[in-house]
């Protein structure tokens, strides 16, 4: 027998004996008829996402959306405020311009125990009481306002100083807080129509006629400061500007009389001034 059949008959034992132990050992082992079964591989959950969790980034678009909310609440009210405090204001001015200072003043009380006395309630006391004859009250707030304020900010105080001066009848003073006035405020219509006049009261012709006549051209023809250029015109003897002015305005027989009246009443000051120098 040649070694070549010897080895494949060998092979083929082989295959046959190791055929077995294979099957063997890929077989389930089989437990044993009173061995306990084994434990059941706990089953393995997912597990759900959770809906509430934010991120790092998330939290900080949520408060930065928070604060935003906030700031925006807090600009309204300061806006409501403003605006109930401008009303406020607004309604005490147009008191004070329909002569209805005490009243002004009832107003401004109550404004200063709701938001505090600022700038502007300020100059509206003062204003009225100017209007109420309470001049040395009237002159301390005034001068409350000068202080630490702004050269730009001082035109309606000084313009308010010279009307109390003009109150108490000092002219010289009132001359110089008007002129203070304009220097400050060069648009002011007004302190030109009172400076204007004072000039006229104190005699002093080409200064109240200029003074008058930027506040007409300003005012574009008011008829108040117009009856102050006829009453220049009838004390410094310029009869047909006055009476052209009187034309204008219509004036009754009556106005006349009594812006004629006013003129040698002014005039007779001139005379007691020079004979008593």
């Amino acid at each position: 027998m040649s070694s070549r059949l010897i080895s494949g008959q060998f092979g083929r034992q082989l295959a046959t004996l190791a055929l077995p132990v294979i099957l063997a050992a890929c077989a389930t082992p089989q437990r044993a008829p009173n061995a306990p079964a084994p434990a059941p591989e706990p089953a393995v959950t997912p597990s759900a996402p959770n809906i509430n969790a934010t991120s790092p980034t998330q939290d900080a678009l949520i408060q930065a959306e928070r604060q935003e909310l906030e700031r925006e609440d807090e600009e309204a009210r300061k806006a409501r405020a403003e605006r109930e405090k401008n009303l406020h204001l607004k309604l005490v001015q147009t008191m004070i311009e329909q002569d209805n200072a005490y009243a002004a003043l009832a107003h401004l009380d109550a404004y200063d125990q709701k938001w505090g006395s600022d700038r502007q309630s300020k100059q509206l006391r003062a204003d009225s009481l100017r209007k109420t004859s309470q001049l040395d009250q009237a002159e301390l707030v005034y001068k409350s306002l000068l202080s630490g304020q702004g050269q730009q900010k001082s035109g309606p105080v000084w313009y308010g100083l010279g009307k109390v001066a003009i109150e108490r009848g000092d002219l010289k003073t009132a001359a110089t807080r008007l002129e203070k006035s304009i220097q400050v405020d060069p648009l002011n219509i007004n302190a030109y129509s009172d400076l204007g006049l004072v000039y006229l009261l104190e005699g002093q012709k080409e200064p109240s006629y200029n003074t008058l006549m930027k506040a007409n051209q300003l005012a574009s023809g008011d008829s108040k400061i117009m009856a102050n250029l006829a009453l220049w015109g009838l004390v410094f003897d310029d009869f047909n500007m006055a009476m052209d002015i009187a034309d204008r305005l219509q004036w009754s027989d009556n106005t006349r009389n009594q812006v004629m009246s006013q003129a040698n009443s002014i005039k007779r000051r001139f005379d007691a001034k020079g004979n008593s120098q």
